[in-house]
């Protein structure tokens, strides 16, 4: 049964609307949520323009996978756990800066990589762009257990993601040879 909203239409008959290109309905979903979105990116300590790049990320992620969401009279719900994880994923961005910005030397002189060095800076530079075609899940764990500083225990992780302790093994395996694949030596 759908319920409307006080303020008109339910959800889950607007997200119908849209699938079916209904660009008012889209409208109305973002006039109704817009103010949800924005209020979970402000509460999250992000700068403006940080807190408006999380808002519009929110709402493609809802236009590109509106069709996958199951439980459309929810979409109030899943729409702020997209606009959480967007706003946690500009964070993480924080605190790489501030470590990043920590190692730059404070001298003027020109340095130049010797070439070893060079390679192992474009080698990780190919593993963060490969990252970012292997999915966020897969992408995010194989952060957690190679990349964060200090590495958190398995509890923690599975707690992060949502996952089962006992799955974290078997994801990473599949996560790295989806990264594997990504980076052009797959099999």
């Amino acid at each position: 049964m759908t319920v409307a909203t006080s303020r008109g239409t339910a959800d889950d008959e607007l997200v119908e609307r849209c699938l079916r290109g209904d660009g008012g309905a889209w409208s109305l979903l973002v006039d109704r949520h817009g103010p949800l979105v924005w209020a979970i990116a402000s509460r999250m300590g992000l700068t403006r323009a940080d807190a408006e790049d999380v808002f519009q990320a929110t709402w493609t992620v809802a236009l590109e996978e509106l069709s996958q969401i199951r439980e459309r009279r929810r979409f109030a719900a899943w729409l702020g756990r997209v606009a959480r994880h967007q706003a946690l994923r500009v964070r993480r961005g924080y605190g790489i800066a501030r470590r990043a910005h920590a190692r730059v030397a404070e001298d003027t002189e020109e340095a130049t990589l010797p070439d070893d060095e060079l390679e192992r800076v474009e080698e990780r530079a190919q593993v963060g762009r490969a990252l970012g075609r292997i999915g966020e899940r897969c992408a995010d764990l194989l952060s957690l257990l190679y990349y964060a500083d200090p590495r958190p225990p398995y509890e923690e992780i599975a707690e992060r993601l949502g996952m089962r302790i006992g799955s974290i093994g078997p994801t990473r395996a599949r996560c790295l040879q989806k990264l594997q694949d990504a980076l052009g030596g797959g099999s």
